[in-house]
């Protein structure tokens, strides 16, 4: 259920294509170098216009002769990573469930109720990010590909939404959700690959969580599924633009948690890219991973105050808050002490949030 979703955040890679003859008489001329990247945002959204805008500029500074290739509504981010893994795609628009699969530590900046404030949650990050980016570009056995973050963004603040329990039928009246045991009354689901998720569910007591791919909440939600979820967690933009939001009745009035997402290029790929192109991308990398933090969070907000003036709005009173705080805690702990994540990024993220 708890979902990061995913979606704001980036990441790119390269492939190089070889020489071949111009449609010209030029022989010797090469085809230009193709930069190929996945994505889950669709092309028509927020992420997808900053997406557009970056190919369009490298295309121009370099005068053509270095390119992006984005694939836009991606399935899942699993299949995105085994892409990258594979060749076939060399980097992707990756959420942190993505960047997870290539460090799972980098979870710790999605662990529930860590703040409600962005400005904390940048110095949350900060404190880590060397951390993060030695991490992603080292290898091992068990880690053989390395990959370069070239910028850090943000898919927005999580809340809870659901379907207005009033409408169930059946002569049973669900419970507005005011605390986490509400939750057993609700179809629930968790992101595939998201072990935030899965063990918040089992730390309110649902067992066998279900796992849904990011491109089938909305079918489910819309009850064109046979198993259909009446309840999710997610950035109030994400629930706008992936087509979630006409589909939930109620808000809860309390931040979960923030979702992130990073723009990565497989290291190999990047340090082979011609200087010139190498240069012109990671600049203009940087430029659109800084211009989407500002886009996405303002974005966000503006997507959040809509639905509180649309939805239901559940506010919570102290012992609910807290209810939720004493299961986020338990989540918390479980993500250190099963080896989720390391405890010196665990450390480092709960003594920035104040936690302890």
């Amino acid at each position: 259920m708890l979902r990061k979703v995913s979606i704001a955040a980036l990441v790119a890679c390269a492939s190089l294509l070889g020489p071949g003859n111009a449609k010209t008489a030029q022989a010797d001329e090469k085809k230009p170098v193709v930069i190929k990247l996945s994505t889950l945002a669709p092309k028509v959204s927020s992420w997808g216009n900053v997406f557009q805008s970056w190919a369009r500029t490298v295309k121009k500074e370099t005068n053509g002769s270095c390119e992006i290739e984005w694939a836009y509504s991606g399935t899942d981010e699993g299949s995105m990573i085994g892409g990258m893994r594979s060749g076939d795609r060399h980097g992707g628009a990756l959420t942190a469930t993505g960047l997870s699969a290539i460090y799972p530590s980098v979870l710790a900046l999605q662990m529930p109720g860590l703040t409600d404030d962005w400005n904390k949650f940048d110095v949350m990050r900060d404190k880590v990010r060397d951390k993060f980016n030695a991490a992603f570009e080292a290898t091992s056995d068990k880690k053989p590909q390395a990959f370069k973050i070239l910028g850090w963004g943000d898919v927005g603040i999580g809340h809870i939404m659901f379907r207005d329990p009033a409408k169930e039928g059946g002569g049973f009246q669900k419970p507005e959700v005011h605390t986490p045991a509400d939750l057993k009354a609700y179809n629930t689901f968790y992101i595939a690959g998201d072990p935030i998720g899965s063990k918040f569910l089992e730390a309110v007591g649902i067992g066998s969580p279900r796992a849904l791919s990011v491109a089938a909440i909305l079918p489910a939600l819309a009850g064109r599924e046979t198993s259909s979820i009446d309840i999710i967690t997610t950035p109030a933009i994400a629930a706008e633009q992936l087509q979630w939001a006409p589909h939930v009745t109620h808000v809860v009035d309390m931040p979960v948690g923030f979702g992130i997402g990073a723009l990565v290029i497989d290291k190999k790929f990047y340090e082979a890219l011609p200087g010139d192109c190498k240069k012109v991308f990671e600049e203009t990398g940087k430029n659109a991973s800084a211009t989407l933090t500002s886009t996405i969070r303002g974005k966000d907000l503006e997507a959040w105050n809509g639905l509180k003036a649309s939805k239901k709005v559940v506010a919570l009173s102290d012992a609910d808050k807290k209810a939720w705080e004493e299961k986020f805690a338990v989540v918390r702990n479980k993500l250190r002490d099963e080896g989720k994540i390391d405890r010196d990024i665990w450390t480092a993220v709960m003594q920035a949030a104040g936690k302890n």
